[in-house]
């Protein structure tokens, strides 16, 4: 793992926590956890929230390990590569 997304297209930075509430308010949409072009995992960590770049099936299986029992919010988020600073 290792892309992660840390404010809006709009350039807001997200906050500690939240993250998928915000990110929804700026356009994501919500999904069932499916590898997919722009999927993005919102990992609630405790005091922090996690924004990770699902950029290949190998990644999406790491965030979608079954026995990680943190909440996640799975988005489409067209802006997520370029966010999260992603280059093939």
């Amino acid at each position: 793992m290792g892309f992660y997304i840390n404010q809006t297209a709009s350039g807001i930075l997200l906050p500690s926590r939240g993250k998928a509430k915000m990110l929804i308010e700026d356009g994501a949409i919500v999904v069932e956890p499916k590898f997919q072009p722009n999927l993005i995992c919102v990992v609630e960590n405790g005091p922090f929230d996690a924004v990770g770049y699902c950029f290949s099936e190998n990644e999406f299986k790491v965030f979608n390990d079954p026995g990680d029992n943190r909440r996640k919010t799975w988005l489409i988020y067209s802006q997520a590569a370029e966010l999260s600073g992603y280059n093939k």
